[in-house]
């Protein structure tokens, strides 16, 4: 009796920590790429929990462009940015408050919106 006793306690406790869960649809490696007139860019999130308590996520934006003049294609150029975020669970949305900044995490948590659509890689 004893041992069942703590098996069903073992049982209770692995399925509270897989509810528990919730950082799921929001980290990861989104990218996105496109080609203009003016440029060939591929763009890079990389979003990371900071304080999963609080809902606050670290984001990374990585660019890596060719500027198009003329018709020609110059060199490839970078950019990177770094800024903290809050996740409000009901709009499904990372919001930045110092520029304003909002990212929409979509409905199958595998894509989301900030200027275009981005595709989760992990």
């Amino acid at each position: 009796m004893k041992t069942f006793k703590l098996l069903l306690l073992f049982v209770c406790a692995i399925t509270i920590m897989g509810c528990n869960k919730s950082d799921y649809s929001v980290s990861g490696v989104y990218v996105m790429s496109f080609k203009n007139e003016y440029s060939i860019a591929t763009d890079t999130l990389v979003i990371q929990s900071y304080n999963l308590a609080a809902g606050t996520y670290q984001v990374e934006r990585r660019d890596g462009y060719h500027r198009i003049r003329d018709g020609k294609t110059l060199p490839k150029e970078y950019r990177q940015e770094h800024w903290m975020a809050t996740f409000d669970k009901d709009k499904q949305v990372l919001q930045e408050t110092i520029y304003g900044r909002q990212i929409y995490i979509k409905d199958d948590g595998r894509s989301l919106s900030f200027g275009g659509i981005y595709r989760k890689i992990d």
